[in-house]
């Protein structure tokens, strides 16, 4: 495999691992040719995703960007440290997403896209960078307000979920759009114990990510000024009815801890909408913005919050 100062990144199909200086992390680019002055949109995945799981995406958008994607430390193709550490917070993920792509020589400008909790942690980039993000997407992430009322969160979903296999309950086993090969390198990763250490220790880390956010009052700021930022809302509350479903038909749970679930899904469903559309104050632009149908869009049209 070359060494990262012998490939150009703006040119060609190219892959290869790149050294953050205690280990190194799998990164990919491909796409369009890149000239200078250029964006890159980068993908960042959620909790114990890697980049086998946006393959279908990452088709779609190279014919018109170029995309790059990596494994975060100790997930897919990626290595990891010595030991997995007991949680990885956002911040820690920004980091060394920043080390990567100075270590890689990839140049700004960077349009980011994220998901569920990318939301944190590209948020935590944009921190660190917010002169060279021209553009965000959020895909059904979380934000500084997710779960904001001190009197629940996804621990009281636990008792009445069980050990299902959400990927089994939600269906997607069968509504997926990844190749044979590409699904079962899905699930091959997903049962990797390495993997599974990865994902608790991001999991441990979650709560307190939030709250970092909220310090950082980015909403105010509106450190994107005027570059476009788009949001896209998920079904995820009907994803947990089947898994509600599937907890009480198997006889998990308390009738007081099926109904705190009831309750906290129908608060989710309600407020869901508005915590999504909040990200939209990360730039100017957000301040007017219109519903046509199933989607929010803003006075110039740059900006939108789309429901599937």
């Amino acid at each position: 495999m070359q060494g990262t100062s012998e490939i150009n990144w703006d040119n060609g199909d190219k892959s290869g691992l790149v050294s953050i200086g205690s280990h190194k992390l799998y990164l990919s680019v491909s796409g369009p040719d890149r000239k200078p002055g250029q964006p890159i949109a980068i993908l960042m995945q959620g909790l114990g995703s890697t980049i086998d799981e946006w393959v279908a995406v990452r088709e779609l958008v190279l014919p018109f960007a170029r995309w790059l994607n990596y494994d975060r430390s100790g997930m897919g193709r990626s290595e990891g440290p010595d030991q997995t550490p007991p949680s990885i917070s956002a911040v820690s993920v920004a980091a060394e997403l920043d080390v990567l792509l100075k270590n890689a020589g990839i140049e700004p400008p960077f349009i980011i896209v994220a998901h569920s909790w990318g939301g944190y942690t590209s948020r935590e980039f944009l921190e660190l960078r917010p002169n060279d993000i021209v553009g965000m997407v959020f895909v059904d992430c979380n934000t500084e307000a997710f779960f904001d009322n001190g009197a629940w969160g996804f621990d009281v979903f636990y008792p009445v979920l069980g050990e299902q296999d959400f990927i089994e309950t939600t269906g997607l086993v069968t509504s997926h759009v990844l190749s044979e090969e590409d699904w079962k390198a899905v699930r091959e990763e997903q049962a990797n114990p390495r993997h599974q250490a990865t994902e608790a220790a991001e999991m441990q880390a979650a709560p307190n990510d939030r709250l970092a956010l909220v310090s950082k009052k980015q909403l105010e700021r509106q450190p994107l000024e005027d570059y476009p930022v788009s949001v896209i809302i998920a079904n995820t509350p009907g994803d947990f009815q089947k898994m509600y479903d599937f907890g009480v038909a198997a006889g998990n749970g308390t009738e007081e801890e099926r109904a705190l679930f009831r309750k906290c899904l129908d608060r989710w469903r309600e407020m869901n909408e508005d915590w999504q559309s909040e990200l939209l104050k990360l730039s100017r632009l957000s301040r007017s913005f219109k519903r046509y149908g199933g989607q929010w869009i803003a006075a110039d049209d740059s900006q939108y919050v789309m429901k599937p």
